[in-house]
């Protein structure tokens, strides 16, 4: 009581300056990307701080918490519950004299309440079916945000890689050195952002070792690509059931209502300052129970299990339809990487017999140099573009060597 009456007593002008005042010291407090401390962790230190800090799979995981708890509320529902009831009365010409105790009367009763009976069975399958939904979202999460983490750390471990390159050109001028230089200041900031994001933790500059990181290997994501990921399959199917349950929840209020109650076996029952009531006296206890039935003479649970029935017919198709195209970008993936793996294998052989090729003067090998620079820039290139179909295989499948 107490705590509710500190938390109204100030207006809301009041709280929300000191919310207000709050974000300013907050704001002010803020450092830039570049005064934040560099820190160096390794894959499997950026996995658990993605697991306990990342927003988005906490809030998954209080989805998954509410679930369960509206689950066990189907059986605590049943618990019986205690209620107290109390009253005073006195003359208005005695409001200010003596108080006796047959002034004040209380009770203290227990009441128990059974659930509707034919919509137990609903209720527990529904909670089951909507936590085991959440648990699946949340276990596509992580996988997403794993996929997200590793394409940040490949593209940067490229990125690198195509600055000292492009730093070791002959021909690199000061207007060039310093354009990059601006450039490359704006995408660290993105990068250290990005990562941040995904750890849940703005308080340094977050570098993951790209050699502790798993890689993923062609020839064994080329096999997983001939079927669907479990994963895939179970929210497909979990969409489809979902859509179902609803139909069902819809023809349960056909069913009759039959409802149970126990009231008032007194606990304690204080009259005029006497005990007038005794423990679970059979003769204070109620027992109550009811049936009704409505008949939908106006079709509104008609018409409402119509348009269920229709929106689940409308799911299995959008269903179907996802399966399909799900296989053909399936199958344009595959392509893409195979033709990437292909012109890869080309280029090296390339770039050694360019570099192997004799040369006779001075221009000849600043040619020579100059089309190994452009050419390995290129394969660079190709390779910031393959962590996109690397990041989907995660994505589909899952970061695995096996």
């Amino acid at each position: 009581m107490l705590a509710l009456l500190t938390l109204t007593g100030c207006s809301i002008e009041q709280r929300l300056a000191r919310t207000s005042e709050n974000i300013e010291d907050l704001y002010a407090k803020a450092r830039e990307w570049e005064e934040l401390p560099l820190r160096v962790i390794s894959w499997n230190q950026a996995l658990a701080m993605i697991y306990n800090n990342n927003i988005e799979l906490k809030q998954v995981s209080s989805t998954i918490a509410r679930y369960e708890r509206e689950g066990l509320s189907i059986y605590t529902d049943m618990i019986p519950g205690l209620s107290y009831y109390g009253y005073m009365t006195q003359a208005l010409g005695d409001i200010f004299g003596p108080y006796s105790g047959s002034d004040v009367n209380t009770n203290v009763n227990m009441t128990f309440n059974l659930p509707t009976i034919t919509n137990i069975p609903y209720r527990v399958y529904a909670a089951r079916a909507n936590t085991f939904a959440a648990m699946k979202t949340k276990e596509f999460k992580e996988r997403e945000l794993i996929s997200k983490i590793y394409k940040e750390v490949r593209s940067r471990e490229i990125e690198l890689k195509k600055r000292a390159l492009a730093n070791s050109r002959p021909d690199m001028n000061e207007q060039t050195k310093m354009l990059n230089e601006s450039s490359n200041r704006l995408a660290d900031a993105n990068y250290w952002k990005s990562v941040a994001d995904v750890l849940g933790d703005y308080t340094a500059r977050w570098q993951i070792l790209p050699e502790s990181m798993p890689r993923v290997k062609w020839s064994v994501y080329s096999k997983k690509l001939n079927r669907l990921d479990p994963l895939t399959i179970c929210r497909f199917a979990v969409r489809l059931e979902q859509a179902r349950l609803s139909q069902y929840g819809i023809a349960l209020q056909y069913l009759p209502t039959i409802n149970a109650n126990l009231y008032s076996p007194s606990l304690f029952s204080s009259y005029g300052g006497t005990y007038q009531g005794s423990f679970l006296d059979g003769d204070d206890t109620n027992i109550n129970l009811n049936i009704s039935y409505t008949l939908d003479t106006k079709l509104s649970i008609w018409n409402s299990y119509r348009d269920r029935k229709e929106n689940y017919e409308n799911i299995k198709h959008e269903v179907e339809a996802s399966v399909i195209d799900h296989k053909h970008k399936l199958t344009q993936l595959r392509r893409s990487v195979s033709d990437y793996y292909s012109w890869r294998s080309y280029m090296n052989k390339r770039i050694r017999y360019i570099q192997e090729s004799p040369v006779s003067t001075a221009d000849e090998q600043l040619l020579r140099d100059t089309s190994v620079l452009d050419m390995k820039a290129e394969m660079l290139n190709q390779e910031g573009k393959s962590v996109e179909s690397e990041t989907a295989l995660i994505l589909e499948y899952g970061l695995t060597e096996k």
